[in-house]
């Protein structure tokens, strides 16, 4: 369980816009794109969804780790 709640707070130590960007794609992804986009997914629906679905927990986990890996050079 440990990796999911770390995997939780890596999406909401995120700076805006993208903490609800990443916020939004979990909670759309979990739900089968039945979320409600009036409001944000809590801490613990977050990290429920990840503990209990291990392709959606892979699935965040790799993009959480390309979003904050570092850039190197421009794509032009």
């Amino acid at each position: 369980m440990r990796g999911v709640e770390t995997l939780t707070e890596a999406m909401f130590s995120l700076d805006e816009p993208w903490r609800g960007r990443f916020l939004d794609l979990v909670a759309n992804l979990a739900t089968g794109e039945m979320w409600d986009g009036g409001r944000r997914p809590g801490r613990e629906e977050v990290t429920t969804w990840l503990g209990t679905d291990y392709g959606l927990y892979q699935e965040m986990m790799m993009l959480v780790d390309a979003w904050r890996r570092p850039r190197i050079g421009r794509l032009s």
